[in-house]
């Protein structure tokens, strides 16, 4: 099963392969971890598909058992952190074994608690190849499980072209962005970068300590990048963005100061995999779905989505999203432009209801972005006796100095560009980007 995979890391040899807090390591290097992680697998003498959670970081360890796990088919779920913070989900997955990921070492040992969860049982029994499960966010609700096929996900990848160049982590292997960058990475031989943390500062000081030509990130991530001033990245030629709303006036931004790198907006989710996509317009938020394994359409303002490396639906969660011939609702408000070209507009969740009209914070906080003396903000909701709901934003100021004058500068460019019921009632200024803001950095679509 995916023995291809092997292979490529075999055929590339001493290419640099990953590099991070735990030193570099070459395709050869890596390969060698995959045949010890097997070893030990087998040493096992395991006679069914069985759940193992990798617990930690990105790592050539956690590389080593991902390919090594697929190969065997079993179960991967990739969990950060420490084994403390998951007891749930190891009990909801029934997972047996443990591997905790420690650079280019690991430590296996047994989980004790044998409880069991009927819907993963079912769901093993069905399951073919091996599986990989994901959860969601969690921040609408309870973390839901998914299973995707690994070896139909492996072999998407089978046919990326050699390329040697540099790639940054953004995001783990938890995430459905984290192991496409992976994958991705390193079937086609590129060296992939694991940053000590996800800060602006570290994530720069890594793109030119290894001069890092491809950066994958969020809208989020690109605006406390230029807040940061960490804009001096000569090596850059490639920004991917997405798994949240690009702000028109955020883009422009970013673009002014990185003048000769491309840009192209992605889109994907946990449950149907990363689209390939396209920007057809470096200055427009519009993608185009580039994707033959990809069907899609828009009902009443959701996107629908129908894909070969699709989940069948949660363990442990309503599968209301799926629907009977195939198609899951992604719960992403967009709008199509021309040439059959989409537009995300933002979550349904996140919709502000002001007496009956609806409101994309998206929309609002892309007028904000645009007023002199704006470095950031953030666009929510408040309840209103009256309305219902309201419009409120968090602003982050270049200057504490005269606020009084940039509220009504605020007020006064959202009453010319957006309706009434659009406007902010309430304007608060910030020192620093707020919690609520940071968890974008980590949403449930890519």
């Amino acid at each position: 099963m995916s023995s291809w995979i092997l292979k490529r890391f075999t055929s590339f040899g001493n290419e640099p392969a990953l590099a991070g807090s735990f030193g570099q390591v070459s395709y050869a290097e890596l390969a060698q971890l995959v045949i010890t992680a097997d070893k030990e697998l087998a040493a096992l003498k395991l006679n069914e598909p069985t759940a193992f959670a990798l617990v930690g970081e990105q790592s050539p360890s956690s590389v080593a058992w991902l390919i090594a796990l697929a190969a065997k088919g079993h179960f991967v779920v990739p969990l950060a952190g420490d084994v403390a913070e998951h007891p749930k989900k190891l009990a909801q997955l029934n997972v047996k074994w443990i591997v905790v990921l420690d650079g280019l070492a690991w430590k296996l040992f047994p989980r004790v608690d044998e409880s069991k969860h009927p819907d993963f049982l079912q769901r093993r029994v069905d399951q073919k190849h091996a599986g990989l499960i994901l959860f969601s966010s969690g921040t609408s609700g309870t973390p839901k499980a998914m299973v995707q096929d690994l070896e139909t996900l492996l072999n998407t990848y089978e046919a990326r072209r050699v390329s040697h160049l540099p790639v940054i982590a953004m995001l783990g292997s938890d995430h459905i962005g984290g192991i496409n960058t992976l994958l991705g990475a390193l079937s086609s031989g590129a060296l992939l970068v694991v940053p000590a943390s996800r800060s602006p500062q570290c994530v720069a000081e890594a793109i030119r300590r290894y001069q890092v030509v491809v950066l994958p990130a969020t809208p989020t991530f690109l605006n406390l990048l230029l807040v940061s001033g960490e804009t001096n990245l000569p090596s850059l030629r490639l920004i991917t963005y997405g798994t949240e709303p690009m702000p028109e006036s955020l883009l422009l931004r970013v673009r002014e100061k990185f003048p000769r790198v491309r840009f192209i907006q992605t889109f994907g989710t946990s449950e149907t995999g990363i689209l390939k996509t396209s920007s057809p317009d470096p200055d427009s938020t519009f993608l185009s779905i580039d994707d033959e394994s990809v069907e899609w359409k828009i009902i009443d303002d959701e996107l629908w989505l129908r894909s070969k490396t699709q989940v069948k639906g949660y363990l442990n969660s309503s599968n209301e999203a799926f629907t009977s011939d195939g198609w899951f609702r992604t719960g992403d408000k967009v709008e199509q432009g021309p040439g059959r070209t989409l537009r995300v507009l933002g979550r349904f969740g996140e919709q502000i209801n002001v007496g009956g009209e609806k409101v994309m914070p998206t929309e609002v906080e892309s007028v904000i972005l645009k007023v002199p003396g704006v470095m950031d903000c953030r666009v929510f909701a408040e309840k209103s006796a009256i309305v219902g709901q309201t419009v409120a934003a968090e602003v982050v100021a270049k200057s504490t100095e005269d606020t009084e004058k940039l509220r009504a500068l605020i007020r006064a460019t959202c009453r010319s560009a957006l309706s009434a019921y659009k406007v902010p009632t309430r304007i608060n200024f910030s020192n620093s980007i707020t919690a609520a803001r940071l968890k974008k950095l980590r949403p449930q679509n890519i």
